[in-house]
């Protein structure tokens, strides 16, 4: 069981429509790491309840469901790796924390309501078994924990790969050529630069390297991804569908995202069927080069790093030209245009020429969402829809405390 708890709040606005175990790190998502770390345990989710459906749909796993039964626990923010499958492993029945957190336990959850393990839950678990005390490094603490880790985790996961044709002719290659795994289906055109001296460069099946890219190790282009001439820099992950072209550095690119044109994305997390426009660029650094800070519940959090760009939430839209502050957080549906050095609500049209915010009504995102996939040979579902109506509904708040103004675009 892959639960949810109240410190993921602090991965918004990248999981308000997705489970935050959906998140990616290094090569794949971090359900797919922790059931590694369980040994193929199978796992199913609980967490917010609006989500059900559209998990249920997408991941075909149980969401929710109530246990009888002694079941293994395992937090959605847990850092995969050996410390956490040697306490997975464990046949009696246990609680890990970390501080006041739950990191995993094996218990029997009879008495545990499904949802959002708040800390009662949490007080209640920890009473059930053997009590394993973790560091508070065990769990992400922030979104900003999985950019700073990006390139670690690529390498990490580079070596399970199969199906690798190693060093393509067509390429120019500096460093090893065993840090180049090239799958069957992969192309890679002529002049193309690759360079594996710091870490492995990993081109999955199906995607495109066009001529006159470039691209450092540690990086992970996923399938049917395509890198358009672009300088693709260490600790960069494009997964599945995605678009890139212009610079990207250290950075996640969640599916069906685009960044098809020049501008720079540093230290940045981006959220899935996210349109950046041709020249916009995200700053990941003060020009005091003091620590980047966030905000969450309407106070600051110190994330300990100098280089942090934006979170940009699922399905927003970066205009032509735009600029986005170090730190900043793009909700989830959100239009930008102009300069952003303020967090943007969720659905909501932000005009930084004359500071202006407009509420986007859902039926417009929804129409949007639509087109998009349509362009490639998807369908949006009616869960879908009603995720997007429900996260509408759940914002409203966040929309009154930034003095959005209501009514449609004009």
């Amino acid at each position: 069981m892959v639960f949810e708890d109240e410190g993921c709040g602090l991965f918004s606005p990248l999981n308000t429509i997705k489970h935050t175990s959906l998140l990616k790190w290094g090569t794949k998502s971090l359900l797919q790491l922790l059931s590694e770390c369980a040994k193929g345990a199978n796992l199913s989710l609980w967490g917010r309840d609006e989500l059900g459906e559209v998990t249920k749909e997408s991941q075909g796993l149980e969401y929710n469901s109530a246990k009888d039964s002694t079941v293994l626990l395992v937090n959605s923010r847990a850092k995969p790796g050996p410390e956490l499958g040697k306490v997975l492993s464990k046949s009696k029945p246990f609680a890990a924390i970390a501080k006041h957190d739950l990191v995993a336990a094996k218990v029997n959850l009879a008495k545990i309501k499904p949802g959002v393990l708040g800390r009662k839950s949490v007080s209640q678990v920890a009473k059930l078994g053997e009590r394993i005390e973790f560091q508070p490094e065990i769990l992400f603490q922030g979104y900003w924990n999985l950019v700073e880790t990006n390139g670690l985790a690529i390498a990490e996961q580079a070596a399970p790969f199969e199906d690798q044709l190693g060093f393509s002719e067509s390429a120019k290659l500096r460093g090893p050529p065993s840090n180049l795994i090239v799958q069957s289906s992969a192309v890679i055109e002529d002049y193309v630069s690759i360079d594996t001296r710091l870490g492995p460069v990993i081109v999955s099946e199906g995607a495109r390297i066009e001529a006159f890219s470039k691209l450092s190790g540690p990086c992970y282009v996923g399938p049917r991804a395509r890198v358009l001439s672009a300088l693709v820099r260490g600790g960069t992950s494009i997964f599945e569908e995605c678009k890139v072209g212009g610079e990207i550095e250290n950075s996640v690119l969640m599916p069906h995202t685009n960044k098809a044109h020049f501008g720079y994305v540093g230290d940045t997390y981006v959220g899935e069927w996210v349109n950046l426009g041709a020249g916009s660029t995200f700053s990941n650094l003060k020009n005091t080069y003091g620590n980047v800070r966030t905000t969450f519940d309407g106070k600051k959090v110190d994330t300990g790093l100098i280089k942090l760009g934006p979170a940009i939430g699922d399905l927003a839209k970066v205009s032509i030209g735009a600029l986005v502050f170090a730190g900043k957080k793009i909700g989830t549906g959100s239009h930008v245009t102009g300069l952003a050095s303020e967090d943007i609500p969720p659905f909501t049209y932000f005009d930084g020429t004359q500071e202006k915010m407009v509420e986007l009504l859902p039926e417009s995102v929804i129409e949007t969402q639509r087109r998009m996939k349509e362009r490639r040979g998807l369908t949006l579902t009616r869960s879908e829809e009603e995720l997007i109506w429900s996260a509408h509904r759940g914002s409203a708040s966040e929309r009154r405390a930034a003095r959005v103004k209501k009514g449609r675009l004009g």
